[in-house]
């Protein structure tokens, strides 16, 4: 928002330079983008009165007679040139804002003594379109335009969504006279008149509007708002366009509440606040056709038993209705409507207004009156003499007081951790226009926010405002000391053990991916997934209508567009995330695709089953914790590649390769899966010193028949070597001459170490015969 700071000095008469109101505001929670000076207009652009405007045959520009102390010639291809307005005429020598230097021209065979210029050319405005129109008494013809418009300074600040009453130069104002600057309350006083109201209100709909007022004004005389009126509305970034509409702006601008003049003549017997009929149209000020429906809430003019649109509540007029040239009798609107229902029209119709971002908002509810009469009394002194005010006005007034909160000094004080004296807090909430008032409990006041402040709802929003004014810059910079119920001890070990197993996901040299939670029924089926249970009431795509039921089929997807982008394997994927089943858990998933250990001896070893196999076991051993795998049937899983997962002896989920079928379906080559079910069980792991003894090296070949399983030889080593076995790995697997069909040789590592000295040869030895005794008696033959 712009704030004019002449503007504003009229409300703060002793408000400090630009550069300190920076400061000021930036304490109450309002950023100010850009400071802006403006410069008043050169020294050669003049005040000047058209006297006469020629149409050229046959030409696209008019001569006009310009009065400036003196008749000069002016060549314009302005569409809005006329006889009887004033304009803003740059003389021979000027310097415009953009560099160029005028000079005596000569247009269409005549020559012009100067340009009558356009907001834009003066650099005042974006306008283009036609030339900047003043009243012809407005200034002596001749004077320098700079005499009326002076330099100033426009303050840019950036207003936070909860904070409408901002949204005007009296409510920026009136926030900052709460540090202690005078404010000038405004008190609009116009004349009035004991008129008859030629027309009614009727709300159809109090839920979307809950008041509506209608003032009534005629004699009213259109054309050009004041000279200083229109360099202000410049300035807050609004085009002017006469003084009746700028009336509305200038009032809105200044107070907050949104408001429209309709010409009197064109409302019948009145105006009716109902739903729009789908399919009705509207055409609105830009000239646009609206096709409504029943979401929006509409304005229609009541004639006999029927009614007609005439504006979209809350966001733009409509275009029948419109403050003309020959309008004399003005009716102004100033309403409170629903800002969910002003927030969905604009949005669906693509408007977004000056009244409609205020009505979204939320403005002051008890305001409108105090516009009204604003408006009024500016129209009185811009709408020429014989403007007169009806006393009287339409209110139908259906909006609730707010209810007082529960306020505690005592609490605001431990909440914001600074002791700050109640006489402090309540002269604080006074001076915001709150009304503060003793209740039976010690200790307790009854706060009630002012209309203005629909933030206000809570004794926390208040606590707030009171750090705020005084100034959080008060606040101590130290931590008040912390004691955590006992009910919250160990809340935060759920989260700590699933970024635990991130970290260790990540080093194993997997790749963390966030899906969407949602997925479909086909997406399941395709996948052979568990059917949806929870389903979307508004989904946003055909394929997100349901909540997904497993990973995995997320990080299929996110395989299939890496290698479509051309990417190249090896992929290993993981995603901790929600799964919702008959119940919501949560759940870990992984994907293995490619040759995550390339360059080993033998093409395929460096991934595949046992490749995710043993990244699942590094995984459990960093988290002290062991894994096994027994063969399971798993319907996702190819049925001869898959098992189920046991953490510490507990079993949490599957592993395998992805079915043939679902691979197929997906044009994916070879993919390696597991899913997991959170939280997975805690080891009995512990710190490990570093050895201090050597260990003891003895390599061991064993022919078993080909289908035995390497756990099972696994086993028998290990319960045969005894507690001394520190690691125990294959190195090599075997099969063909001179070993007999049907048999393998697998070829082991063994690491032997004692913690408290170093073992001798005969004792490993020992152990080793051991080992080969389990061996033999369970059949299996030693390589020798």
């Amino acid at each position: 928002m712009k704030i004019v700071y002449s503007w504003l000095k009229e409300f703060l008469p002793d408000a400090p330079s630009s550069e300190r109101l920076e400061e000021l505001l930036a304490g109450l929670g309002l950023e100010t983008e850009s400071i802006t000076k403006l410069a008043p207009p050169p020294s050669r652009v003049v005040f000047g009165r058209v006297l006469q405007v020629e149409n050229l045959e046959g030409k696209e520009v008019r001569r006009l007679v310009v009065d400036i102390g003196q008749e000069v010639q002016v060549i314009s291809a302005a569409p809005n040139a006329k006889a009887g307005v004033g304009v803003a005429l740059a003389l021979p020598g000027t310097v415009l804002p953009d560099g160029s230097e005028l000079r005596v021209r000569t247009i269409a065979g005549l020559e012009s003594y100067g340009m009558a210029l356009s907001p834009k050319e003066l650099g005042v405005g974006d306008y283009a379109g036609g030339l900047l129109e003043f009243a012809p008494e407005a200034l002596p013809p001749g004077t320098p335009l700079a005499e009326a418009w002076g330099p100033d300074e426009v303050i840019e600040v950036e207003i936070t969504p909860n904070r409408p009453d901002w949204l005007s130069v009296y409510g920026v104002a009136r926030d900052l006279a709460a540090l202690g600057l005078s404010l000038v309350r405004p008190s609009p006083k116009p004349q009035t008149t004991p008129l008859p109201l030629p027309f009614g209100v009727w709300i159809e709909d109090p839920e979307g509007c809950d008041r509506f007022t209608l003032s009534y004004a005629r004699g009213v005389r259109v054309g050009p708002s004041p000279l200083w009126v229109q360099r202000r509305l410049y300035a807050a970034g609004m085009r002017p366009i006469s003084n009746v509409v700028d009336a509305t702006n200038y009032a809105m601008l200044e107070l907050g509440n949104p408001m429209h003049a309709y010409d009197a003549a064109f409302i019948r017997e009145g105006l009716v606040v109902r739903r729009a009929r789908n399919g009705e149209k509207l055409v609105t000020l830009d000239g646009q056709e609206r096709t409504l429906d029943e979401r929006d809430l509409l304005i229609a003019v009541k004639d006999g038993p029927q009614t007609r649109p005439a504006g979209l509540a809350g966001v733009m007029g409509g275009l029948e209705d419109e403050i003309r040239e020959t309008t004399s009798a003005v009716a102004l609107e100033v309403a409170h409507f629903d800002p969910v229902r002003v927030r969905r029209t604009a949005r669906r119709l693509g408007l977004k207004t000056e009244a409609s971002y205020r009505f979204e908002r939320g403005v002051d509810k008890d305001g409108q009156l105090l516009a009204a009469d604003r408006f009024m009394e500016l129209l009185q002194a811009w709408g020429g003499p014989n403007v007169q005010v009806a006393q009287d006005r339409l209110d139908l007034n259906h909006t609730q007081p707010h209810p007082p909160i529960a306020f505690r000094p005592a609490y605001a004080s431990r909440l914001v951790g600074l002791e700050y004296p109640e006489a402090t807090q309540a002269e604080v909430l006074r001076r915001l226009g709150c009304t503060v008032e003793p209740t039976d409990q010690a200790g307790v006041w009854a706060v009630t926010p002012p209309s203005h402040r629909v933030d206000l709802n809570i004794e926390e929003d208040l606590v707030e405002e009171v750090a705020r004014v005084v100034g959080y810059e008060q606040i101590p910079t130290t931590l008040p000391s912390f004691f955590p119920h006992p009910d919250n001890l160990g809340v935060e070990a759920p989260y700590e053990a699933n970024e635990r197993l991130k970290q260790v996901m990540a080093g194993l040299g997997f790749q963390e991916v966030l899906n969407y939670s949602w997925s479909s029924p086909e997406e399941c089926t395709l996948m052979r997934a568990p059917a949806p249970t929870v389903f979307m009431q508004n989904p946003q795509t055909p394929d997100r209508t349901a909540l997904r039921t497993a990973l995995y089929p997320g990080l299929l997807r996110n395989l299939q567009t890496a290698l479509a982008q051309g990417e190249e394997e090896p992929f290993l994927l993981f995603e901790v995330g929600k799964v919702f089943r008959q119940v919501e858990s949560l759940h870990l998933a992984a994907l293995l695709c490619g040759d995550p250990v390339p360059g080993l001896w033998q093409k395929g070893l460096g991934g595949g089953f046992f490749a995710l196999k043993g990244l699942l076991e590094a995984a459990a051993h960093n988290l002290g914790s062991c894994v096994r795998v027994e063969k399971e049937a798993v319907p996702y899983l190819h049925p001869g590649i898959s098992g189920a997962v046991y953490w510490n002896e507990q079993k949490v989920g599957q592993i395998g390769a992805l079915h043939p079928a679902i691979a197929e379906a997906l044009e994916l080559p070879p993919v390696f899966l597991f899913e997991l079910a959170l939280p997975l069980s805690r080891g009995s792991g512990g710190f490990v010193d570093i050895a201090r003894y050597p260990a003891s090296m003895r390599d061991l070949a064993v022919v078993v028949p080909d289908a035995t399983p390497y756990a099972e030889v696994e086993r028998l080593i290990r319960a045969g070597a005894g507690e001394y076995l520190e690691k125990l790995e294959v190195f090599d697997v075997y099969r063909g001459k001179p070993l007999e069909e049907g048999q393998k040789s697998l070829a082991f590592h063994l690491s032997f170490r004692h913690p408290e000295r170093t073992l001798t040869d005969p004792e490993t030895d020992g152990f080793m015969q051991n080992i080969i005794a389990a061996l033999e008696q369970k059949g299996f033959a030693i390589r020798r």
